[in-house]
């Protein structure tokens, strides 16, 4: 649901993601994987609309900068 609401494109950096079960695909730069948008360890919860699809590269890259400084830094809005 979350691939087809966000146009199969990150959440961060609007890049096309790939979406897949085979696990090779699973370590590639363009990668789906799911993310918090408030982190579970600043008391984010596991809900829907806590929760975007992003490229594993941004999902390692976020580290622990807010969604929202990340995702404007990502995309040179800065």
């Amino acid at each position: 649901m979350l691939f087809y609401k966000q146009e199969g494109l990150c959440a961060y950096c609007r890049k096309f993601i790939r979406l897949s079960y085979w696990p090779p695909d699973r370590t590639r730069h363009d990668a789906a994987t799911i993310e918090h948008l408030r982190r579970r360890a600043d008391g984010g919860k596991d809900t829907f609309d806590n929760t975007c699809l992003v490229c594993r590269q941004c999902n390692v890259g976020r580290g622990v900068v807010d969604w929202l400084t990340y995702c404007s830094w990502i995309r040179k809005e800065f």
